[in-house]
């Protein structure tokens, strides 16, 4: 035997690359596997494993069989290790074109290092047993190979961090007194009883099926969807076992106990996967909203929802509005059929529709349509509804998938959304306040409510931590988050209040979603709350809508004036998708304390007193008020200046008023770069509502303004600004007879007015 020279002792034996190739051949069938279980057919996760297990090892056999083939045509030297290589290349390109859609830029290089790793301990592990000579080189080999894919597995299992904590005001503001009410959050004196109702035929959930309480008619849903077609078709029907045309109307309901009349509030659910059931995870709401004398049901639209067999990709947003409409229906005729066990039960007058997601844009679309004479995509489909919808409740919702954008008028409106979502990031909820007016003498409001920290899965209980599902999921910075509980807390103590207020009129509830602070001892501590309210007994003064002239100001004859400013200009608001927000604001930038901006009212006369407030929308901005970049940020300070016809000047420092809540910068993936490439920007411009009442401003006749004056006395800073104006006293509606027990929904207000 010749002796071994020094050039063989630096090769590594043909042993370890035959058992590197097998370790290309196992890392390619456990990622085929795993990406198997991640399709969600309604198969046991083990079988869809298994498949895609089968699928990965045959995939990767054909590429081998292929690169073998082409290199013997091409006469290209092609060793067997390498073709095991392009083999695995192959079912990479394969599992990423499928279910494995991470960035491009991610996934092919951790997907090289992934199986160069799995080659690598394979190969090493085989030379470490069946050598004697190299076990030092072997061992080397083995350990980094398991330390590559031990820092994988945890990368991946890590929750990631919060890199953009938000800064401690320097100078908060005093906290208003907390409101003397019952907390919303709590359980009101109603015993609750729950049920369902639907097909009684349904063949996946006995709920709906064999066990149904109440068995409904089904409704030929297939105008609404024409997408329903060919392939999903076939593959919903072999799931559900119906076809479109006979869709069921299936709920689980939260009742009160007793005679009634209750009103009644819907709440449906978005696009989370079909065969992951959505509609149970509003039980938290239900069970509090029917103890405090509210109907709830939550509607099963999961048969329409995204699967492996496809998504409608919005297409069937109009048939999830419509769906909410004929269960109102179902409601109504309950309600006036003799001897059914809701027959009189229920206060039609007072309806709420609340959706999350797709279901938030499903609401607004309700609402429309129930005007409508005709369904506007198909004038053949007749609507007859006319229901008496009062109140929208969009949580954390999308609206982009219908391509009309409904323009609502005289309901009550409120938007929940979370700062950390990472399925919906952009707050869209504001683009329908937006277009939300207010056009007869009924008082009427809307809200919205940002929630830093709070994702878009945890306000249904059953949907969690992640925003993705798999593979994406792993990707998620989920560290920042708020705990579920807490999450589904703030969304009790902001929807009960605001049925309480609309359905029940229970107006004392309303200082809540003009400041947060006023519900200190409600909502759970050390989160930051970001809100915009409106309501209709606003008068604009200056909302930017009227023109393209920086000078003037919606009101006939008002114009604005500027001192000291470096940055001044009105444009269109824009989310972080760089969508509209569907506003224009006022963009103001200094560098010099006491620059200021102001407001001239004009020559015609204003209603006023001390009873209303001045109110107007305010953000702080990212934007660097001149060119130097590396000047650093500074709190910002300001006040607002009153003058009347008589030259009286009253100023009150917004900061004795509210705090001003600094750029809030999320990152929804651990890996920046990444994040910025899915998300645009760490940033989205959230205005922030504030009220400063005219009796705070001492000395000055409020029935004689002539100025409002922004004055900026931080050394430098940007700021967004719009909707100046006058808002008056809300109305006092008492609540009506035979509603339940009031102090289930609050303590004895006596004849408070309304804050």
């Amino acid at each position: 035997m010749a002796p071994m020279t020094t050039s063989d002792s630096n090769k590594l034996s043909p042993g370890f690359w035959k058992a590197a190739s097998a370790g290309l051949v196992v890392a390619a069938v456990l990622v085929s596997g795993l990406t198997g279980s991640f399709y969600g057919t309604g198969l046991p996760w083990l079988v869809e494993a298994l498949v895609g297990a089968l699928a990965g090892a045959l995939c990767f056999w054909l590429f081998m069989v292929a690169a073998r083939l082409l290199a013997r045509i091409l006469s290209i030297p092609l060793s067997e290790f390498m073709s095991f290589v392009v083999a695995a290349i192959g079912v990479a390109i394969v599992l990423r074109s499928t279910r494995f859609r991470w960035n491009p830029m991610l996934f092919y290089p951790a997907a090289i290092v992934f199986f160069a790793a799995q080659a690598t301990l394979f190969g090493a592990l085989w030379g470490w047993f069946k050598t004697e000579g190299r076990r030092g080189l072997y061992g080397a080999l083995v350990v980094v190979a398991l330390a590559v894919d031990i820092a994988g597995f945890a990368w991946l299992a890590n929750d990631g961090s919060d890199p953009y904590p938000v800064a401690e005001v320097e100078n908060p503001s005093p906290s208003p007194p907390v409101l003397d009410m019952r907390n919303p959050a709590e359980p009101g004196t109603f015993d609750v009883e729950t049920l369902t109702y639907g097909s009684g035929t349904d063949i996946r959930r006995p709920e709906f099926g064999p066990d149904v309480t109440i068995a409904t008619a089904t409704v030929d849903a297939s105008k609404l969807l024409p997408e329903w077609k060919d392939f999903k078709a076939r593959a919903r029907k072999w799931y559900w076992g119906f076809s479109l045309e006979e869709a069921p109307l299936n709920a689980r309901v939260w009742m009160p106990r007793g005679d009634g009349p209750f009103p009644l509030a819907l709440i449906v659910h978005g696009n989370h996967r079909m065969e992951d059931h959505s509609d149970p995870g509003y039980a938290y709401l239900g069970e509090l909203l029917a103890s405090q004398g509210i109907i709830m049901a939550s509607v099963d639209e999961n048969y329409i929802n995204g699967t492996w067999s496809g998504d409608f990709r919005g297409k069937e947003m109009q048939l999830r509005g419509w769906l909410l409409l004929e269960h109102l229906r179902l409601w109504h005729e309950w309600n006036e059929t003799p001897g059914h066990r809701f027959e009189g039960r229920i206060d039609v007058e007072k309806i709420a529709l609340m959706g999350h997601s797709r279901g938030g844009e499903a609401v607004a679309i309700a609402h429309a349509f129930n005007q409508l004479p005709f369904y506007p995509d198909d004038a053949t489909v007749h609507f007859d509804y006319g229901f008496n919808i009062r109140s929208l409740v969009a949580i954390a919702q999308i609206d982009q998938r219908y391509p009309r954008r409904m323009k609502l008028e005289n309901v009550n409106f409120l938007a929940l959304q979370g700062s950390y979502d990472a399925d919906e990031p952009s707050f869209h909820g504001l683009r329908q306040f937006r277009r939300l007016t207010f056009t007869d003498d009924d008082y009427w409001f809307k809200a919205g409510i940002y929630i830093h920290r709070a994702n878009h899965g945890q306000f249904n209980s059953s949907w969690g931590r992640f925003d993705s599902s798999f593979p994406g999921r792993w990707l998620l910075n989920t560290g920042p988050l708020i705990s579920g509980e807490d999450q589904r807390e703030i969304a009790k103590v902001y929807i009960s209040a605001f049925l309480l207020a609309t359905l029940r009129e229970v107006l004392d509830y309303l200082p809540l979603f003009r400041d947060p602070r006023v519900a200190s001892k409600w909502l759970p501590n050390d989160i930051v709350y970001v809100q915009q309210f409106d309501d209709s007994t606003f008068s604009a003064v200056a909302d930017y809508e009227e023109d393209i002239d920086v000078t003037t100001a919606s009101r006939e004859g008002a114009f604005i004036e500027t001192d000291g400013l470096t940055l001044w200009r009105e444009e269109e608001l824009l989310g972080r998708d760089k969508l509209t927000q569907s506003t224009n604001v006022a963009v103001l930038g200094w560098n010099e304390s006491g620059a200021s901006y102001a407001v001239t009212l004009g020559d015609d006369t204003l209603e006023l007193d001390d009873s209303m407030a001045l109110s107007f929308f305010l953000s702080s901005s990212t934007e660097k008020p001149d060119d130097d970049e590396d000047a650093e940020s500074v709190p910002l300070e300001l006040s607002v200046e009153l003058t009347d016809a008589h030259g009286a000047v009253a100023s009150v420092r917004l900061l004795d008023i509210a705090p001003i809540t600094p750029p809030i910068k999320v990152q929804y993936l651990k890996i920046e770069w990444f994040n910025r490439a899915a998300y645009n920007s760490t940033w989205e411009p959230i205005l922030q509502s504030y009220w400063l009442p005219l009796s705070r401003f001492d000395g000055v006749d409020s029935k004689a303004l002539v100025s409002i004056l922004f004055r900026f006395n931080s050394n430098r800073g940007v700021v967004l600004l719009d909707e100046i104006g006058f808002r008056g006293v809300p109305m006092r509606v008492e609540p009506s007879a035979g509603e339940g027990d009031s102090e289930a929904q609050t303590r004895e207000s006596g004849d408070r007015p309304a804050q």
